[in-house]
């Protein structure tokens, strides 16, 4: 259950250094919010975690490091002053961040770990810096709302959604960190939100006290991944991970080693796991439990799976309202091999030619979505060994950005294209 520090000191102007009230992550709020007004998320969470329960028991499924899993990146910095306005420092501290955590190569992986050193995770994840997109807003903070994701509501519009991890970097006001959304929603809202003082690290920048080490984002795109509140958001509730032990609630500050749960059993409490609530430097590591479910994710959710499934690409993206950052380290594989398939032409009336390079004999799946995500033609079809080709007739789809992802087995990619009448 969502706990909240008191504020014990009350002043008329509140700098960051004296921040003493703060939700660490509203995630859970936001899901229930989801579940509650759209029932498709709400039955696509449930067959989620059916098919997760499976997974788990597969002997076949994925063991120990795989491939590298590369994560391009969209940042939006959504600001009203010039401190929001954050640098392209600062956004490329928070990316560093995130490649030592998901990579189990942080400088405090190997600190106490109450007795957990047999079930520390690495993710093996790296994330590219693509595009920051910077927008000026009239609001002076955004509620968990999503209002900071769309440019109709004074925010930006996601890039790229099913092929872009975005992040919203905001003012959220003074007792919210961040949020993210779990896989299954829509798609131009999946990704992370931040507040702008909790959002990279180093001295040279303005953080919340406590909160200045970045893993405010480590924490919420492991959301994205599937990953639960370690307490499972209940008084010793269930996180649906395996090796986390019970908790009565989330942890703050830096608790004292040898912590025990009140839960049965009195386990130790694993409160420096990244799913918890405690300060910046008192968490960091994910479990193999963890590492395990968010992969999960990775091979079934469409959207993750095409996000893993974009390569990096070799410099700056491009898009409306934005700044490039420079010098960032840039990648060009990814974690699924690729079906070698190529549709063309991109911008079409009525007819997509499909050409397959390297097919295995059988059925392939063809699944064609929307910019929301939202599946709109679905197409079997049976291939010989090696080359493949067919003919695609999307002339019925209303003018748009559509993504074709075909299916064949274990290997899945995606491909864009317009229709235009």
């Amino acid at each position: 259950m969502k706990k909240v520090l008191l504020l014990i000191l009350s002043v008329i102007f509140v700098s960051p250094a004296v921040i003493f009230s703060q939700q660490r992550c509203a995630t859970y709020e936001h899901f229930q919010k989801q579940l509650a007004e759209n029932p498709a998320f709400a039955r696509k969470v449930k067959d989620y975690e059916n098919y997760y329960n499976d997974y788990m028991m597969k002997t076949d499924k994925p063991k120990g490091k795989g491939g590298k899993i590369k994560i391009p990146v969209v940042v939006h910095v959504v600001y009203h002053t010039a401190e929001q306005n954050i640098s392209d420092a600062q956004i490329q501290s928070q990316v560093e961040v995130l490649n030592e955590d998901f990579t189990a190569g942080n400088n405090d992986y190997n600190n106490y770990d109450a007795g957990y050193s047999s079930v520390k995770g690495d993710a093996n994840i790296e994330f590219c810096l693509e595009q920051v997109v910077r927008v000026f807003t009239k609001h002076k903070s955004f509620p968990v709302n999503d209002g900071m994701k769309f440019t109709k509501r004074g925010g930006s519009d996601a890039v790229y959604p099913l092929h872009k991890l975005n992040m919203w970097v905001c003012n959220l006001g003074q007792n919210l960190l961040g949020y993210a959304q779990f896989p299954g929603g829509p798609a131009e809202t999946f990704g992370v939100v931040c507040h702008y003082l909790a959002f990279g690290r180093g001295a040279a920048y303005n953080f919340f006290t406590n909160y200045n080490l970045g893993r405010t984002a480590t924490h919420e795109v492991g959301h994205c991944l599937g990953l639960r509140h370690i307490w499972g958001d209940t008084r010793c509730g269930n996180d649906l991970v395996d090796d986390t032990p019970e908790h009565d609630g989330p942890n703050f500050g830096c608790p004292a080693q040898g912590l025990q749960s009140l839960c049965t059993g009195n386990p130790a409490e694993m409160w420096m796991n990244f799913m918890d609530y405690t300060d910046d430097r008192c968490m960091y590591f994910f479990t193999d439990g963890q590492v395990d479910r968010s992969n999960f994710f990775i091979e079934n959710d469409e959207q993750i799976n095409s996000i893993v499934n974009t390569a990096c690409s070799s410099g700056p993206g491009q898009g409306n309202n934005h700044i490039t950052a420079a010098g960032v380290n840039q990648g060009d594989d990814a974690r699924v091999r690729k079906t070698g398939f190529e549709i063309y032409p991109t911008v079409t009336s009525g007819q997509l030619n499909l050409q397959i390079i390297d097919a295995t004999a059988g059925m392939a799946e063809i699944n064609i979505y929307n910019l929301n995500a939202v599946p709109v033609m679905k197409q079997i079809i049976f291939t010989g060994q090696g080359e493949a080709a067919t003919n695609i007739n999307v002339s019925r789809l209303a003018n748009g950005i559509y993504f074709l992802q075909l299916t064949q087995g274990r290997v899945r990619s995606t491909r864009k294209f317009i229709v235009q009448h």
